[in-house]
Protein backbone atom coordinates (compact mmCIF):
# COMPACT_ATOMS: atom_id res chain seq x y z
CA UNK A 1 0.00 0.00 0.00
CA UNK A 2 1.33 3.70 -1.03
CA UNK A 3 2.10 5.58 2.15
CA UNK A 4 0.83 9.45 1.94
CA UNK A 5 1.61 13.14 3.25
CA UNK A 6 -0.06 16.17 3.32
CA UNK A 7 1.34 19.18 3.15
CA UNK A 8 -0.20 22.61 3.67
CA UNK A 9 1.04 25.45 5.37
CA UNK A 10 1.26 25.18 9.10
CA UNK A 11 -0.19 21.84 9.84
CA UNK A 12 -2.90 22.89 11.77
CA UNK A 13 -5.90 23.37 9.51
CA UNK A 14 -5.47 21.58 5.56
CA UNK A 15 -3.71 18.92 5.57
CA UNK A 16 -4.30 17.79 9.22
CA UNK A 17 -8.32 17.53 8.28
CA UNK A 18 -6.62 15.65 5.19
CA UNK A 19 -4.76 13.16 7.38
CA UNK A 20 -7.72 12.12 9.20
CA UNK A 21 -10.67 11.94 6.46
CA UNK A 22 -7.77 9.68 4.09
CA UNK A 23 -6.94 7.33 6.98
CA UNK A 24 -10.75 7.09 7.69
CA UNK A 25 -11.79 6.60 4.31
CA UNK A 26 -9.19 3.61 4.02
CA UNK A 27 -10.41 2.22 7.32
CA UNK A 28 -13.76 2.07 6.06
CA UNK A 29 -12.52 0.15 3.22
CA UNK A 30 -10.55 -2.46 5.57
CA UNK A 31 -7.47 -0.89 4.63
CA UNK A 32 -4.63 0.16 6.67
CA UNK A 33 -4.06 4.04 7.25
CA UNK A 34 -1.05 5.13 5.15
CA UNK A 35 -1.65 9.07 5.31
CA UNK A 36 0.48 11.63 7.71
CA UNK A 37 0.92 15.48 7.57
CA UNK A 38 3.11 18.41 7.31
CA UNK A 39 3.47 22.06 7.19
CA UNK A 40 6.01 23.88 4.91
CA UNK A 41 6.01 25.82 7.76
CA UNK A 42 5.01 26.99 11.33
CA UNK A 43 5.17 25.95 14.95
CA UNK A 44 6.21 22.30 15.64
CA UNK A 45 4.10 20.77 18.54
CA UNK A 46 1.01 23.44 17.55
CA UNK A 47 -1.86 22.06 17.56
CA UNK A 48 -4.82 21.86 15.49
CA UNK A 49 -7.02 24.97 14.82
CA UNK A 50 -10.42 25.29 17.37
CA UNK A 51 -12.18 25.69 14.07
CA UNK A 52 -10.87 23.04 12.28
CA UNK A 53 -11.01 20.10 15.30
CA UNK A 54 -14.76 21.08 15.50
CA UNK A 55 -15.01 20.92 11.91
CA UNK A 56 -14.28 17.60 12.14
CA UNK A 57 -16.22 16.54 15.46
CA UNK A 58 -19.27 17.45 13.55
CA UNK A 59 -18.34 14.61 11.12
CA UNK A 60 -17.34 12.10 13.86
CA UNK A 61 -13.57 12.45 13.39
CA UNK A 62 -11.15 13.60 16.10
CA UNK A 63 -8.50 15.92 15.82
CA UNK A 64 -7.91 16.58 18.93
CA UNK A 65 -4.61 15.05 19.69
CA UNK A 66 -3.45 16.36 16.06
CA UNK A 67 0.34 18.35 16.65
CA UNK A 68 1.70 20.19 14.27
CA UNK A 69 5.05 18.79 12.21
CA UNK A 70 7.48 20.80 10.05
CA UNK A 71 8.07 19.07 6.91
CA UNK A 72 11.76 18.07 6.42
CA UNK A 73 13.56 16.23 3.18
CA UNK A 74 13.29 12.95 4.80
CA UNK A 75 9.47 13.16 5.19
CA UNK A 76 10.00 14.00 1.05
CA UNK A 77 11.63 11.22 0.69
CA UNK A 78 9.95 8.98 2.84
CA UNK A 79 6.52 8.78 1.35
CA UNK A 80 5.22 7.77 -2.14
CA UNK A 81 2.67 10.58 -2.99
CA UNK A 82 2.63 14.04 -1.45
CA UNK A 83 -0.27 16.17 -2.11
CA UNK A 84 0.22 19.58 -1.25
CA UNK A 85 -2.87 22.38 -0.71
CA UNK A 86 -2.31 25.29 -3.20
CA UNK A 87 0.49 26.09 -5.97
CA UNK A 88 1.97 27.94 -3.83
CA UNK A 89 3.29 25.11 -1.38
CA UNK A 90 4.12 23.18 -4.89
CA UNK A 91 5.72 26.18 -5.77
CA UNK A 92 8.14 26.20 -2.59
CA UNK A 93 8.95 22.46 -2.62
CA UNK A 94 10.19 22.95 -6.56
CA UNK A 95 12.40 25.70 -5.05
CA UNK A 96 13.71 23.03 -2.33
CA UNK A 97 12.92 19.91 -3.30
CA UNK A 98 12.99 19.46 -6.76
CA UNK A 99 14.43 15.85 -6.52
CA UNK A 100 10.74 14.77 -5.06
CA UNK A 101 8.51 16.77 -7.95
CA UNK A 102 7.61 13.57 -9.49
CA UNK A 103 5.51 12.65 -6.47
CA UNK A 104 3.82 16.04 -5.47
CA UNK A 105 1.11 17.48 -6.92
CA UNK A 106 -1.84 19.69 -5.99
CA UNK A 107 -4.97 17.85 -4.01
CA UNK A 108 -7.32 18.36 -6.50
CA UNK A 109 -7.55 21.90 -7.79
CA UNK A 110 -6.04 23.31 -4.64
CA UNK A 111 -8.02 23.45 -1.18
CA UNK A 112 -8.33 27.22 0.32
CA UNK A 113 -6.93 28.13 3.81
CA UNK A 114 -9.51 28.71 5.83
CA UNK A 115 -7.33 29.69 8.67
CA UNK A 116 -8.70 32.59 10.84
CA UNK A 117 -12.15 32.45 9.21
CA UNK A 118 -15.09 31.20 10.52
CA UNK A 119 -16.63 28.15 10.85
CA UNK A 120 -18.61 28.20 7.74
CA UNK A 121 -15.20 28.30 6.08
CA UNK A 122 -13.78 25.48 7.78
CA UNK A 123 -16.90 23.50 7.08
CA UNK A 124 -16.28 24.57 3.32
CA UNK A 125 -13.09 23.50 3.52
CA UNK A 126 -13.29 19.93 5.22
CA UNK A 127 -15.89 19.41 2.82
CA UNK A 128 -13.85 20.42 -0.27
CA UNK A 129 -11.27 18.22 1.19
CA UNK A 130 -13.82 15.42 1.72
CA UNK A 131 -15.41 15.33 -1.59
CA UNK A 132 -11.87 15.49 -3.24
CA UNK A 133 -10.41 12.67 -1.12
CA UNK A 134 -13.61 10.42 -1.96
CA UNK A 135 -12.88 10.81 -4.91
CA UNK A 136 -9.39 10.24 -5.05
CA UNK A 137 -9.86 6.65 -2.96
CA UNK A 138 -12.20 5.69 -5.27
CA UNK A 139 -10.20 6.21 -8.45
CA UNK A 140 -6.98 4.67 -6.88
CA UNK A 141 -7.62 2.15 -4.41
Amino acid sequence: MKSYLFVCTGNTCRSPMAEVIFNDLLKKRGLHPTASSAGIMGWPGQSASQNAIEAMREIGLDLSKHRARLLTQEMLGSYDQIYVMSASHLSALQQTASEFLDKIQILGDGIEDPYGQNMRVYRECRDQIFRTLRALVEKEL
